[in-house]
């Protein structure tokens, strides 16, 4: 576990919520947007929007997925994925 001092005291540090997804390169492609363009838009780095795009990026702060959401005109939930996909059930035939 990691711990950070805060007013003298050691308190667990929370982990940092992951996003597992984005669209923002199918959102990109809907309105013939560069990165570069987007970058324009919400003065993002065109070099930290790839890496966001690319999924080497998963925690970024909530001021960053607003600026991208706004140029893009949507809400962050609908830009961002912070929900791990639910896996399919397979279900076994008893029969074979």
């Amino acid at each position: 576990m990691i711990y950070h001092s805060k007013i003298n005291k050691m308190t667990p540090k929370k982990p940092k919520e992951k996003m597992y997804g984005n669209r923002i390169n199918e959102m990109l492609k809907e309105r013939q947007m560069t990165i570069q363009e987007l970058a324009d838009l919400s003065g993002v780095r065109p070099s930290h929007l790839s890496r966001i795009i690319n999924g080497q990026r998963r925690c970024i702060s909530l001021p960053i997925a607003i600026k991208v959401a706004q140029a893009l005109k949507n809400s962050v939930e609908e830009i961002f994925i912070y929900q791990k996909p639910e896996e399919p059930v397979v279900l076994e035939d008893d029969n074979n």
